[in-house]
């Protein structure tokens, strides 16, 4: 069987113009969850009268439901923007349709929270208000990436791809360092802010698509159908991966982390772990951009399973407890091989399937990736208390092996078809 790849050969040059306005794109997706998250809480504590921790606990909840939703509608829209693509020779209608329907989804958060104060009828909305609205982002996220094999040849999608984790790391060092503004700034002011700056990215991608020519467009070049249970394995390959890179991350940036600054770095520099944390996020994302230069030489299966085994080995002497200096390179060498595998995520996703499957197998690494957070804040809700710092190091070791595994799965099942 043949197969053509993501990107045509003819044309294996990144469009610049393209990626970054994708990224603008996925950080204002990024900034929006950033706000919600800080909010959320805070309105649960409003509406429903609940103290704090019992506010948290239930945000906490809802945001394992919202996860939990990702899986299946995350994989459904990336195929139906596939045959959007093959219909109409776009995904942006469908892009654009999710945008404008999650931001007045968005807006109408703090708007009910505000103006409808706390009784039985908004405790019944906020909820299922706030359900909706992650369901409605998550069913433009894979059409909106998938578009990366638009813009960058098979060879270039990490290099394009380092753009995306460099975007991603700065908005993402927002939480920790400047949830304090954003509470400040109030919620109307905060939410308005996050919808604009989606609305303005879509909107900018949306002009930066018309610059490329439609007949060097891989994604509307390939009009050859391919059968989706040709590809079954490749898939489930995709989707075994996303989900024990989203386990490993989900335990590194949420537990192992954040515990060995606490405990090595906050005393040994004098900072707050705000910053510690807000700093290791910039880092990561400007790691990101050597990283991507690598990939220009090395294949990105192979740089991908070489930068897991970098992270596991790092944390190993993360886990030896040798002190501050040692945490600190072991910490800098988890970000350098993380930042690695942020870079070639979806062009691992993107290489394993035709062109014409490409929303799909992204939203099926996606819906991977959401299912492991998911399945994970189920059975372990409370994963400071329960979990012990080296029990968490190891199965976040576990996890960026399994990946390893997987990607090279991956790799001798893509050997069985020509990439032209």
């Amino acid at each position: 069987m043949t197969i053509t790849s993501p990107s045509n050969q003819a044309s294996n040059q990144i469009r610049w113009l393209q990626v970054w306005s994708l990224a603008s794109v996925q950080g204002a997706i990024s900034l929006t969850w950033i706000v919600y998250r800080v909010y959320l809480p805070k309105f649960i504590e409003q509406v429903f009268a609940y103290p704090p921790n019992q506010a948290q606990q239930f945000a906490e909840l809802l945001l394992v439901i919202e996860t939990a939703i990702a899986v299946i509608v995350e994989p459904l829209f990336g195929g139906l923007s596939d045959r959007w693509q093959r219909w109409y020779s776009s995904r942006m209608p469908l892009i654009v349709a999710g945008v404008i329907a999650s931001t007045a989804l968005f807006i109408a958060l703090p708007a009910f929270v505000v103006f409808g104060g706390s009784n039985e009828i908004v405790r019944l909305i906020l909820p299922s208000l706030a359900v909706l609205w992650a369901l409605v982002m998550a069913t433009f996220r894979s059409p909106v990436i998938c578009l990366l094999a638009s813009f960058a040849g098979a060879t270039q999608l990490p290099l394009a791809g380092s753009v995306l984790t460099l975007v991603g790391g700065f908005v993402g060092a927002i939480r920790p360092l400047a949830t304090k503004f954003i509470l400040a700034l109030g919620a109307p002011a905060a939410f308005a802010i996050a919808s604009f700056t989606l609305l303005a990215g879509v909107a900018g991608l949306r002009s930066a698509m018309i610059y490329i020519p439609k007949n060097l467009n891989p994604a509307l070049e390939n009009a050859e159908p391919f059968k989706i249970r040709d590809f079954l394995s490749n898939l489930v390959v995709v989707m075994l991966v996303g989900g024990a890179i989203g386990l490993g991350m989900r335990l590194l940036m949420g537990d192992v982390l954040p515990r060995s600054l606490k405990a090595d770095l906050t005393g040994f520099t004098g900072l707050s772990f705000e910053v510690l944390m807000g700093s290791a996020l910039i880092i990561q994302a400007l790691l990101a951009v050597g990283t991507g230069q690598i990939s220009k030489f090395i294949d990105n299966k192979r740089l991908m399973i070489f930068s897991l085994g970098g992270i596991a080995a790092g944390l190993g002497l993360l886990a030896g407890g040798y002190g501050a200096i040692a945490s600190l390179i072991a910490i800098l060498l988890i970000l350098g091989f993380l930042s690695a595998v942020n870079n070639g995520m979806v062009a691992f996703a993107l290489t394993m399937v035709p062109n014409s499957l490409g929303g799909l197998t992204v939203g099926t690494f996606f819906g991977g990736l959401s299912g492991a957070i998911a399945l994970f804040g189920y059975l372990v809700p409370k994963s400071s208390e329960m979990l012990s710092t080296p029990n968490a190091i190891l199965l976040t070791v576990i996890a960026f092996l399994l990946a390893g595994v997987g990607i090279a799965l991956g790799e001798r099942i893509t050997r069985r078809v020509s990439f032209e």
